[in-house]
């Protein structure tokens, strides 16, 4: 679930909180480098737990939506990159591969920044970040219905032919697709 709210970005100690003009605070997963009062998205996962993410604006929350499917990331470590580092850092380095820089960030090995650099460098252009809603989209579904993030991504990925469809149509395609391979 996304929400378009306006309050306020804190931290106290080290959790952040997000306080509503109603007074009423919600402990939050920072995905942002913004703090303080200001319109914010929030997006509330019910993976194994719920969470709450907050990000100052679409861009991050795409480029959330994104890292999150890279093998190894996940939420909790695309919310620790996007907390670190703004977007347009993030993808100049991810353009410029620089794997080295990605390895140093909490949670993120030399393995994994290997993998962020290969599998998002080809998805952003070079003018500017182009995260693929219809393909997050189509991901997002298919999870929602119990298929694996990985499975359906590299289905994707491997095939152009769900792009003409509709989101319905595509994921009754990735649905027969995978049971072809079940």
């Amino acid at each position: 679930m996304l929400l378009k709210v306006s309050g306020a970005l804190s931290q106290e100690d080290e959790s952040y909180w997000f306080s509503l003009k109603t007074g009423l605070s919600i402990e939050v997963t920072r995905c942002t480098t913004k703090v303080g009062d200001g319109e914010y998205l929030l997006f509330v996962s019910f993976d194994n737990d719920i969470r709450v993410f907050v990000f100052s604006n679409k861009e991050e929350f795409g480029l959330f939506q994104v890292l999150k499917n890279v093998k190894g990331v996940g939420n909790i470590k695309a919310s620790r990159i996007l907390s670190l580092y703004d977007v347009q850092q993030l993808l100049n380095m991810i353009k410029a591969g620089n794997e080295h820089e990605l390895a140093l960030l909490p949670g993120i090995g030399e393995r994994t920044a290997k993998r962020i650099v290969a599998e998002l460098s080809g998805r952003l252009t070079n003018t500017r970040h182009d995260f693929d809603n219809d393909f997050m989209e189509v991901v997002n579904a298919a999870c929602d219905l119990g298929y694996e993030r990985n499975v359906v991504t590299e289905l994707l990925n491997g095939s152009s032919e769900w792009r003409d469809k509709t989101l319905e149509d595509a994921l009754r395609w990735v649905i027969r697709e995978l049971n072809k391979k079940a």
